[in-house]
């Protein structure tokens, strides 16, 4: 199969950063992909430019998305720049979390094909027929078109961590380490359990390891994880605590780069609050250079909790704080605001349960609901952050106490 005048181009955001350097690590690990030229180009003012420069010269140049809700706008944008350029060489593919919930709406911006889910066997295997001139619609885990007509083929199995890597050796692309995939609890609002299975599957120890030793004289320093609840590593059930792969996890890592570059159950991950004891607390202080651990509250509402099915309560959120702080790490609490069926009395809870929190030594990173594709709450309006709401939050910014990122349209 001849590769040398075909183009891969993944387009970057300040958001994509991760998912992109797993994908292209997955590329240089494909023995047919892994000569084909890969481009990074961000999104922007110059992307059709360069594309188009690739596309002089090539046989297939394909463009990919990966993108979150909150970036469509910008890649609908991209997207209709790039169909401007009318290159029949050119094939425009998305994947991650947007695409996977509305691939039918995903594919009306003008992409050619959508990777639904896991992307680390679909993907590559879509880029080596379309490359190969070969047909590709019968592959799993896509969404096309046929005569303008959306198509979606089954999902393919589970992807099986250990046989891809978390990040780009030969691109230096880092991303933290995706220690764990798929969520049993179901929250109504989150995307995790839909598209990536109610079982927790862990990357082992062994794997992390290799990744990072092989990482480490290319530049590659400081160890964060990516999992929805840190605290879940190794855990068969995913709910239940497994302090000794925890520890071994730790021990590990700490010992090949130093305690004070391991981060567990801070950003980009977080912990659920029931999971927060002692006795995990105390392996974070041992073999981790934490000062935060992230805890996701999400309301101080019990009647929200249980419609939401988060599996844990407001007071369970109260003990991990006292617990955290105790340990000396401070909590940082995650609050969604404008949820679903929000009253004011669920309101005020929240708002309590924040200033009771704060006076205890946490800290605040608020949000706003936005109902993503593909979860129970798709359909739900987006939340709102009122004015009296705004100066609350803007006042605990100032005392250091609350941070948040928030759509434009929150107002």
């Amino acid at each position: 199969m001849g590769m040398k005048n075909n183009h891969i181009v993944f387009v970057t955001t300040r958001d994509n950063r991760n998912s992109i350097a797993v994908l292209a690590g997955v590329l240089e690990a494909d023995p047919v992909l892994a000569g084909v030229p890969v481009h990074f180009l961000a999104a922007g003012f110059h992307l059709p430019e360069q594309v188009d420069h690739l596309a002089e010269t090539a046989d297939r140049v394909v463009a990919s998305f990966s993108f979150a809700t909150l970036s469509l706008p910008e890649v609908a944008h991209q997207v209709h720049r790039l169909r401007a350029l009318a290159r029949p060489n050119l094939s425009l593919v998305a994947g991650g979390p947007h695409p996977s919930g509305d691939p039918e709406g995903t594919l009306r911006l003008g992409f050619d094909a959508v990777v639904m889910g896991e992307g680390e066997q679909t993907f590559p295997t879509w880029l080596r027929r379309v490359f190969a001139g070969q047909d590709w619609r019968d592959l799993p885990g896509l969404a096309h078109s046929l005569d303008g007509h959306p198509m979606r083929t089954d999902r393919p199995p589970w992807v099986n961590l250990d046989e891809h890597p978390p990040f780009s050796l030969r691109h230096r692309r880092w991303a933290p380490i995706e220690i764990s995939r798929g969520c049993p609890w179901a929250c109504t609002f989150c995307q995790t359990p839909y598209f990536l299975g109610g079982r927790m599957r862990h990357r082992r120890l062994e794997t992390v390891v290799h990744w990072i030793e092989a990482a480490r004289p290319l530049g590659y320093r400081y160890v964060r994880f990516i999992t929805p609840n840190a605290f879940a590593y190794g855990s068969p059930d995913g709910r239940t605590p497994n302090l000794e792969a925890i520890e071994s996890l730790l021990q590990a890592v700490s010992q090949l780069v130093g305690r004070e570059r391991v981060y567990f159950g801070s950003f980009p991950s977080e912990v659920r609050p029931e999971s927060v004891t002692p006795e995990t607390v105390a392996l974070v202080k041992k073999y981790c250079g934490n000062r935060h651990l992230v805890l996701g509250a999400q309301t101080g509402s019990p009647r929200l909790l249980s419609t939401l099915h988060r599996g844990h309560t407001v007071d369970d959120v109260y003990r991990a704080v006292e617990v955290t702080v105790r340990a000396g790490l401070t909590p940082c609490l995650e609050f969604i605001f404008g949820l679903p069926g929000e009253t004011p009395e669920d309101r005020r809870l929240t708002l309590q349960a924040i200033q009771d929190l704060t006076r205890m030594g946490g800290i605040i990173r608020s949000g706003v609901f936005i109902p993503l594709p593909g979860t129970p709450l798709a359909s739900a309006p987006p939340g709102r952050i009122d004015p009296e709401l705004h100066r609350f939050l803007g006042q605990m910014a100032e005392r250091g106490q609350q941070s948040g990122r928030w759509p434009t349209w929150v107002r």
